[in-house]
């Protein structure tokens, strides 16, 4: 999270911005006071790194806290072969080939095949869509080549009615909603604040440099002109000095250029935006992410509850050899 940081071009430019305000200024005024400015510079660097990465690691624990609770079930299973010893065991630790105990309104911990149904109906609407409940039959060597049987219970769906017992086939991220659920990890987007302060710090840069080398340049024309004048050597040690403080009064330019305050008003910003919601219950995983969420104001989703981005995109195109425009 603190690597994570480091990210945004405008830290980029400040790290810079430190070490060549440090090495500059102790060549200017020495150790006792050259350090005073660069130091400063890292102290800012410092205050923002550790407020954006402590709020995100603070949320991480309170949204990992809610997961483990959400997740948290007890199931009943079959192991060792005995049918009559039945152990209660929390849902995560679950394996392939547990014989699983299934009552009416449990919520089924992974995917399984049925192996018994009395009067077995699974509710798969927030996996497939479909409302209409769904009647399981139980597999046997009679009906295992049958097209039609229904003995398959996906994870994460809710028994309406009945009882049986099921082989776990799939957990984790081997199971249906755990291959959904990891199709789901996409990186963060860069929120529009973000895209602007890259902006703001691209122009700095490029306007910093451009008016440096101007600087620069300005200053090695005049030494030319007061030598042509004078007819003295250019390379007298005089102007190799002025030279060198022609470079330096350039970085510095540079250096004055860059906002050291802004990236940090930006992120005691959003921190402060980040409590003010947790007041109202909004519990925000990313400090940036306060930004969007606190200009939303319509939220879409399907009919199973899933949250879009509200926009379609062209995965596959298929097209006939014969197809003229």
């Amino acid at each position: 999270m603190i690597i994570e940081n480091f990210e945004d071009r405008i830290l980029q430019i400040l790290c810079v911005a430190a070490v060549v305000s440090t090495i500059m200024g102790i060549y200017q005024d020495g150790w006792e006071h050259g350090w005073y400015e660069g130091v400063t510079i890292i102290l800012a660097i410092c205050i923002i790194v550790s407020v954006t990465a402590g709020n995100n690691y603070m949320k991480e624990l309170q949204f990992r806290q809610l997961v483990s609770k959400q997740g948290e079930q007890r199931v009943t299973v079959i192991r060792g072969g005995d049918h009559r010893q039945q152990i209660d065991i929390d849902s995560e630790e679950l394996v392939v080939g547990d014989l699983l105990v299934i009552n009416q309104g449990i919520e089924v911990p992974a995917d399984c095949i049925v192996t018994q149904s009395l009067k077995l109906v699974a509710d798969e609407s927030s996996v497939t869509g479909e409302s209409d409940p769904m009647h399981k039959d139980e597999i046997t060597d009679e009906n295992v080549n049958q097209p039609k049987i229904s003995a398959f219970l996906i994870g994460k769906t809710l028994i309406n009615e009945g009882a049986g017992k099921a082989i776990v086939c799939g957990v984790g991220l081997n199971s249906m909603s755990g291959k959904a659920e990891s199709k789901l990890n996409i990186e963060d987007e860069a929120t529009p604040l973000q895209t602007k302060l890259e902006h703001i710090a691209n122009d700095i840069g490029k306007l910093g440099v451009a008016v440096a080398t101007l600087t620069f340049l300005f200053l090695i024309g005049r030494l030319v002109i007061d030598s042509l004048n004078d007819n003295s050597p250019f390379f007298s040690n005089d102007n190799i000095s002025a030279m060198i403080n022609a470079f330096i009064t350039s970085i510095t330019v540079v250096v004055v250029a860059v906002p050291e305050g802004l990236p940090l008003a930006v992120t005691i910003s959003l921190a402060f935006s980040v409590m003010q919601m947790k007041k109202e219950n909004n519990l925000v995983k990313k400090l940036h992410a306060s930004e969007t969420m606190g200009g939303g104001t319509q939220i879409c989703t399907d009919k199973t509850g899933t949250l879009t981005q509200n926009k379609m995109h062209v995965r596959t195109l298929f097209m006939n050899d014969s197809f003229q425009e």
